[in-house]
C-alpha cells in the first residue's frame, strides 16, 4: 500500500448474554441512549451503539449457535471482545490485501458487509498480542 491508512478508533465492542438488559444497564450507567438495535446476519449478531463523543461502546448478542460472539461467550469469556479502527480515506479492501501480503492473519477473503452500512474485516488476534482488531469503513469501500 503507497498510501499510509489513516486510522481512528471507532468503537470498542462488548459481548453480551442479554442486549436487551445490556443496553438498560449501559443507559443507566452513561447517562446515554443507545442506537436502535440493528441485525448484522453477516456476523450473526445483533447490534447497538453508544456514542461517547469520539469513540463508541458497540454491544453485541448473538443471534445464532455460530456466532463468533456465541463462540466467545461459550468459552467462559465476557467483556472487550474488540477494537475497531475505522479507515478515513483510501480503500479498505486494498488495506486487507496489503496485510495480507505482509502475513498479517485477516479473517475472511475480503471486506463484507457491517453494521451502519459500513464494510468490515478481522485481523485474528493471534498477531495482536491477544486483542481481535476489526477494521471498518463506512458507505464500503471507496
Amino acid at each position: 500500500m503507497t498510501e499510509k491508512p489513516r486510522l481512528r478508533v471507532d468503537h470498542i465492542g462488548i459481548a453480551v448474554e442479554n442486549l436487551e438488559e445490556a443496553r438498560e444497564h449501559f443507559s443507566k450507567l452513561l447517562g446515554a441512549s443507545p442506537s436502535p438495535v440493528e441485525e448484522v446476519p453477516s456476523e450473526g449478531v445483533r447490534v447497538s451503539f453508544f456514542d461517547l463523543g469520539g469513540c463508541r461502546l458497540e454491544l453485541l448478542e448473538a443471534m445464532t449457535p455460530e456466532s463468533p460472539i456465541k463462540k466467545f461467550l461459550d468459552q467462559g469469556r465476557t467483556g472487550v471482545h474488540h477494537v475497531a479502527l475505522a479507515l478515513d480515506g483510501g480503500d479498505l479492501g486494498t488495506l486487507h490485501a496489503d496485510l495480507a501480503s505482509r502475513g498479517m492473519p485477516v479473517l475472511g477473503p475480503g471486506p463484507r458487509a457491517g453494521s451502519e452500512g459500513s464494510q468490515i474485516f478481522f485481523v485474528h488476534p493471534k498477531a495482536t498480542s491477544g486483542v481481535l482488531l476489526e477494521f471498518s469503513q463506512k458507505g464500503g469501500t471507496k
